[in-house]
């Protein structure tokens, strides 16, 4: 039996091979990690982050254009700010009382087949009119704005079981492939309050700072159930953030572009990576980062010892990509039953602060979805390693866990699992 001090690997051995990772892992390992880094943490810090940049403006010697190839200017329907949608019609679709049945129809049709849930897929799932609707959503994650929400569908009205097979089969029309979401192998993740859920007193009272969940191009969130107060899904435009930096600031998006980020893997083998948190592949901008992953989440994850900080450069241009995206932010509506499918690609999302309440709980469950028949966007290689650990890690190193509720300590009965950014 090996070591319980042996690292488990990050990297499956198929992936290993495939991508040269060893090679990749014995250049990164050259990286000097006795340097002074930044003081940054979690929580992002405006003062900090204000003084950092006059500091850092001061001394001079910054880049005054954009890097190479990349536009000055980035256009099309994915450049909005807090002000470009007049009312939510412009990105929710309210189910109608025939899709609801075309639901129910699909839903007994693919019972039976005598399948798993997890099993479903357009296929197996018919939805002729309903179906070609969100043909159009998928179209407008993708290719227009990059989010959009399905309305109406009623939580009480299922079991379970039924509950997940239905918004899985819908979701199967934006993207087919689901990924795994951390080394279990989590196939949905269910976001709710760490700890003991039935602490309902304590407030989640801090937004949280804008991220992507690095590694999938639609995220999906279901609302099982909303928070008593807050809580609502933020979104804004890291196209709109570029632009902004190309005009002001152009040498963080250098430091954005730069291949140089340490991202932990929380104990594994490597105990980090370095990639860049911005590319422009295939004239189009991707970002991706999570920032748990760059500065880890005190108290809960600190950051692993031994692997290299952020710069201060670096630190400057998370902080600023946050409070660029604060100030075109859009907050939809939320209700019990929506279904969220954002751009993961080009979108940044963070959480509001929100509160619990007895028998009212804040519960999303987090899907990962690839869409592999021409939707995904051509991705540079590094994230192509990245969405193959998880959309194509089927070495049988890690299984498929399909947990369709939270899983809870037998003996304490506190949540064991939580979701947060990925890992």
């Amino acid at each position: 039996m090996a070591s319980t001090d042996t690292p488990e690997p990050y990297y499956s051995q198929g992936l290993r091979a495939r991508y040269n990772i060893d090679g990749i892992r014995a250049e990164q390992a050259k990286t000097q990690v006795d340097g002074v880094y930044a003081d940054i943490g979690y929580e992002v810090e405006e003062q900090k982050y204000l003084t950092r940049a006059s500091a850092r403006v001061k001394a001079g010697g910054l880049p005054t254009t954009v890097p190479d190839a990349w536009p000055t200017e980035l256009k099309g329907p994915l450049v909005w700010t807090s002000d470009s949608f007049k009312d939510e019609t412009e990105y929710v679709y309210t189910l109608t009382a025939e899709d609801k049945t075309e639901l129910l129809s699909a839903l007994e049709s693919f019972k039976d087949h005598g399948l798993d849930g997890h099993e479903v897929n357009k296929a197996l799932f018919p939805l002729p009119k309903l179906g070609k609707a969100l043909e159009k959503i998928c179209n407008d994650v993708y290719d227009g704005r990059g989010f959009a929400i399905v309305r109406g569908l009623n939580p009480d009205d299922y079991e379970l079981p039924d509950l997940t097979i239905v918004y899985l089969g819908l979701s199967s029309y934006i993207a087919q492939r689901r990924g795994k979401q951390d080394q279990r192998g989590s196939m949905l993740i269910h976001v709710i309050k760490r700890g003991d859920e039935s602490d309902f007193d304590a407030q989640y009272g801090e937004d949280k700072p804008f991220h992507t969940d690095t590694v999938t191009d639609t995220l999906c969130l279901f609302t099982q159930e909303l928070a008593a107060a807050g809580g609502r899904s933020v979104l804004a435009s890291a196209w709109t953030v570029y632009n902004e930096l190309a005009a002001t600031r152009p040498d963080l998006i250098h430091t954005l572009a730069a291949p140089d980020w340490p991202f932990d893997t929380y104990g594994r083998d490597p105990s980090f990576y370095k990639r860049a948190l911005q590319y422009y592949h295939d004239g189009k901008l991707i970002t991706s980062f999570s920032r748990r992953l760059l500065v880890g989440h005190l108290p809960h994850e600190p950051r692993s010892p031994g692997i290299p900080g952020l710069t201060e450069a670096q630190a400057e241009a998370l902080d600023a990509v946050h409070f660029i995206a604060r100030k075109h932010e859009i907050k939809p509506r939320m209700e019990r039953g929506d279904i969220r499918f954002i751009n993961n690609m080009a979108l940044l999302h963070r959480r509001e602060a929100f509160e619990n309440a007895p028998g009212i709980s804040r519960h999303l469950v987090r899907i990962w979805l690839n869409n592999d028949e021409g939707a995904c966007w051509n991705l540079p290689e590094p994230l192509r390693i990245a969405w193959a650990r998880v959309f194509d890690d089927n070495d049988g190193e890690r299984d498929e866990h399909w947990d369709i509720s939270p899983i809870k300590d037998p003996v304490s009965g506190r949540v064991m699992r939580v979701g947060g950014s990925c890992d």
